[in-house]
């Protein structure tokens, strides 16, 4: 009954519902069948892999097991050589000094002549019973490896015949072998000697390298008397050491998954020859179902065509029927949601279209098309009225500019200094050029430093040695676009209230860098500053309002001038910005 009730409620919905509704049952099925899919490549990758990464970690132990016994063969053979055997009970029979040297040299004769064909041990030390150096010397006092001494090391071995126990470095790269040689020409055993091996163990790392299955990622430890031992760089393996005590019960099949530091890994343990000892290898679980991850992928591409296929006609046939409308809805919620009337377009008309459709979208274009006129009227006078306040901004700076070069000029013939007119008198006719020039709104950086130097030289007649000007380019493009007379006026704001009130010399300072967003122009001076509080909307003169007008128009809220520091005669800092992308436009470039 239930089932006919959903059935005729099926039928009963719009044919856009149905179609929907049919595409998501087409979804959940490839969905299904893809997850299938993935179950059963997992399961079957993971097996590969861990047959894999078994034969390879049992091949690795059993090679780097061969070369731990061949070195433990040789402590073997030195012990039961009968030559140094008799050396050794020789030995520890208090012989005198000279006969002492003697045999050290024929045990060194001896033993040099087992190890010789070992490429692996680095040295080879025999110890007498009270721990004395009978080839070659070594402080038993001394750590020689994980912070053990040779006491420790040989206090850990039994006081009877034994095979010897390794010590291995926390990277792996070194190993010690100790063994202690008892008599064995009579009954008695007695201790005479301790041989000790240092072999160098990096073929642990070398051997792994040779195994494709052995991963960058993953990593493997030596596990040799409850202990753990990773080669170098292995950050991840020393986490697992110190976890060890906690995961250990979970390792004692020959291949399993474990978790470490939140992370799963898929490990495989493979005895070692040694004996206590067992390899121990672990590979990250996103490492091992990468591949998984590509195939279910390369699944997804295969039938992607498929599903694109079935999409586009869904949304073709859904379209067809409400397709004019909804074109239509979408442009007006535009309006409220961007507010960018300039963005509406006019709608084509479509074909075949009912009377109502015909109709909407007819009032719809008349208004798209009435409002595109208000906007483009409203741009135009907005235009007209930025470029009278610029020309305005700008000839506010004639007089007050006109009145202090006067003053340099006056100051001039009171000094009565007549080989400076010419510099001063050609210097105050290049900024008369460049000031009285209003063709272009922008100029290069190097035209605005230009009318900065000539300034300069300009007010040095004045002021001599009370004015040290120091400039700091930090720009190799000097042919970057800048408003015209942004720097110069900052420039003259020192001279008027830092300078002109200042009995000592005034340190002025103009740096110019840029960073990856911004141009800066910042100038400093140890003048008297800037008063606490002090704000350059409400306090500031003409100079420094014009120029946080002029940087507004042209750059909006991006760009603005700042009094970075104002510390009284010490430290007085005024910096703006102009953005790059808009420094270097079209527009700004077209004016220069």
């Amino acid at each position: 009954m239930n089932q006919r009730k959903w059935i005729k409620r099926f039928k009963n919905t719009s044919f856009k519902k149905q179609l929907q509704i049919a595409f998501l049952v087409t979804i959940l099925l490839v969905l299904l069948v893809t997850l299938l899919m993935t179950l059963v490549w997992r399961n079957a990758y993971l097996e590969k892999t861990k047959v894999s990464a078994y034969k390879d970690i049992s091949l690795l132990a059993k090679d780097t097991g061969e070369k731990l016994t061949a070195v433990e063969d040789l402590s073997l053979n030195v012990i039961d050589s009968p030559t140094i055997q008799s050396l050794l009970t020789d030995f520890t029979q208090q012989a005198d000094k000279d006969t002492s040297i003697t045999l050290k040299n024929q045990l060194v004769r001896e033993v040099n002549q087992i190890t010789r064909n070992s490429s692996n041990i680095r040295n080879v030390y025999l110890l007498s019973p009270k721990k004395e150096s009978l080839i070659s010397f070594i402080d038993s006092k001394k750590n020689i490896i994980n912070q053990l001494s040779v006491d420790d090391l040989i206090c850990d071995l039994p006081d009877h015949p034994a095979k010897g126990k390794w010590f291995f470095s926390d990277t792996l790269s070194q190993g010690v072998y100790v063994r202690k040689i008892f008599a064995s020409d009579n009954l008695s055993l007695n201790h005479i000697g301790t041989v000790i091996f240092f072999v160098d163990t990096t073929f642990f790392q070398l051997e792994r390298q040779n195994f494709a299955a052995l991963a960058e990622d993953s990593f493997f430890l030596l596990d040799y008397e409850n202990a753990l031992y990773s080669p170098a760089n292995q950050i991840d393996a020393q986490n697992f050491i110190t976890q060890y005590d906690q995961i250990e019960p979970t390792l004692s099949e020959s291949f399993g998954i474990t978790k470490l530091s939140q992370d799963s890994y898929y490990y495989v343990t493979a005895d070692s020859p040694m004996d206590q000892g067992r390899f121990i290898y672990l590979i990250p679980e996103n490492q091992i179902l990468a591949d998984l991850y590509q195939l279910q992928w390369l699944f997804v591409l295969i039938f992607l065509p498929f599903l694109m296929a079935i999409i586009w006609g869904i949304h073709k046939i859904s379209n067809q029927l409400t397709r004019p409308i909804t074109n239509l809805a979408n442009q007006m919620l535009a309006i409220n949601e961007t507010k960018e009337l300039q963005s509406l377009k006019i709608l084509a008309l479509p074909a075949d279209p009912q009377e109502e459709i015909a109709i909407l979208y007819d009032s719809y274009n008349i208004m798209i098309a009435d409002i595109n006129t208000l906007i483009k009227d409203n741009y135009e006078m907005r235009i007209l009225s930025q470029e009278v306040e610029f020309k305005s901004l700008q000839s506010q700076l004639d007089p007050h500019f006109l009145y202090n070069t006067l003053d340099s000029i006056n100051w001039l013939a009171i000094a009565n200094n007549q080989s400076q007119i010419a510099e001063m008198v050609t210097s105050l006719a290049y900024l008369f050029r460049k000031k009285i020039d209003t063709n272009s709104e922008f100029v290069t950086l190097q035209d605005e430093l230009d009318i900065v130097d000539a300034y300069i030289r300009i007010q040095k007649v004045r002021f001599e040695k009370r004015i040290e000007f120091i400039s700091l380019i930090l720009v190799d493009d000097l042919s970057l676009p800048v408003p015209k007379l942004l720097i110069q006026p900052l420039i003259e704001n020192v001279f008027k209230y830092a300078v002109s009130n200042m009995k000592t010399t005034c340190q002025l300072v103009l740096s110019v860098e840029m960073d990856q967003d911004n141009l800066w122009v910042t100038v400093s001076d140890n003048g008297p500053g800037f008063k606490p509080h002090f704000s350059i909307e409400r306090d500031g003169g003409i100079g420094l309002k014009n120029i946080q007008k002029r940087l507004a128009l042209h750059y909006g809220p991006t760009s603005r001038l700042q009094i970075a520091k104002s510390i009284p005669f010490k430290k007085t800092v005024v910096k703006f910005n102009i953005p790059l992308n808009k420094s270097q436009s079209h527009t700004a470039k077209e004016s220069l």
